[in-house]
């Protein structure tokens, strides 16, 4: 740079055998002969290419999050709040979240079916169920004290055994895995038991979204059609 400046602010020598115009031509092409010097260094960094950014497979127009590596079966890196990075970052396990995940999606799927059983199939044979609604979310309010206490016992026992297992740390606890169904995996490759948590896995997701349109649904027209034409 130095040596440029020195170049730059030195006088050019003087050239008595050519006419004036071609002396002013030369003052002009020296600095622009300087210039061309350094062009193909400028050429070479805009031409260097940019690093790519890897893009989620789910929603493409968004970044894929660091903490969705694929290593997770049913990973596509779905996660547009970025959940999954705040978790990370303050030190979480994604294990846990994938079971919660799992036990969410599960329990849809039973509301799922729940939800129109009685409508299309018939009530409970007990004497408590013959006053309750066939429309589930009036049936809700309806269920005897007795029969909700059951329901939060028993919920509370079974929560209770799994946070037993989620939150024992046992390097060989496999997620979402309370030996429920345990023997249907039994002799199956790899690569086959990866394909049935896949499925268990699209079907808890598709579960969660269809019993949230169903509960939308039955509070806006009392129908659930074409299951139920009215509740």
């Amino acid at each position: 740079a130095r040596c440029s400046a020195a170049s730059a602010s030195a006088p050019l020598p003087s050239r008595p055998d050519l006419p004036a115009s071609a002396q002013m031509l030369s003052l002009v092409g020296s600095p622009l002969s300087l210039a061309g010097a350094s062009a193909p260094g400028v050429a070479m960094r805009a031409g260097t290419p940019a690093m790519a950014v890897e893009r989620s497979a789910s929603i493409p127009f968004l970044k894929k999050p660091p903490a969705l590596d694929g290593s997770m079966v049913g990973d596509v890196g779905f996660d547009p709040l970025g959940i999954s990075t705040t978790i990370i970052e303050l030190g979480g396990d994604l294990r846990y979240v994938r079971e919660a995940e799992l036990m969410h999606g599960r329990q849809a799927m039973l509301a799922t079916v729940g939800f129109v059983f009685p409508k299309l199939f018939g009530k409970l044979p007990v004497e408590w169920a013959k006053d309750v609604s066939l429309n589930p979310l009036e049936a809700q309010y309806q269920i005897p004290p007795v029969a909700l206490g059951q329901i939060a016992i028993s919920i509370a026992i079974a929560e209770g055994l799994r946070s037993r297992i989620v939150f024992s740390n046992d390097p060989d606890y496999v997620v979402g895995d309370h030996g429920f169904g345990a023997g249907m995996l039994k002799g199956k490759s790899e690569a086959q038991v990866k394909d049935m948590k896949m499925k268990e896995l699209a079907h808890c997701r598709l579960a969660m979204v269809a019993i949230t349109g169903m509960f939308f649904q039955t509070a806006i027209t009392g129908s659930l059609y074409p299951l139920v034409d009215k509740f």
